[in-house]
């Protein structure tokens, strides 16, 4: 989305927040993407839990599970990344920078010629 339109996706950043956090640097991958660092502890509970099922050839049930599965949850959840993301895009159209990389985009160059 970002090549195309210059306009960072609600995602952009989570490669580089993993970058961080596997070289120990938290701050910066809090600075990338906030949601990184959580998204990664996320994925360690996973790891370990299906780790455990496998090894001792049991399901275990999980709080995450049930969790996962409530609606008002998922909504909250996806509003929240929402108007994190939109603070985002104000902070980098008051700097500037979402003009000059959507006018150096493919759609900017298409739309401002």
């Amino acid at each position: 989305m970002r090549h195309f339109t210059g306009i960072p996706c609600p995602t952009c950043g989570m490669t580089r927040s993993f970058m961080a956090i596997g070289r120990g640097d938290l701050s910066q991958a809090v600075a990338e993407n906030l949601f990184g660092p959580i998204l990664f502890a996320g994925f360690v509970i996973v790891i370990v839990h299906v780790t455990l099922e496998l090894l001792t050839k049991h399901q275990i049930t999980a709080l995450y599970g049930q969790l996962l599965r409530v609606r008002k949850l998922q909504i909250s959840f996806l509003m929240t990344v929402l108007i994190y993301h939109s603070f985002r895009l104000y902070h980098i159209s008051q700097t500037g920078e979402l003009f000059i990389t959507f006018s150096k985009s493919p759609l900017g160059q298409l739309l401002l010629q």
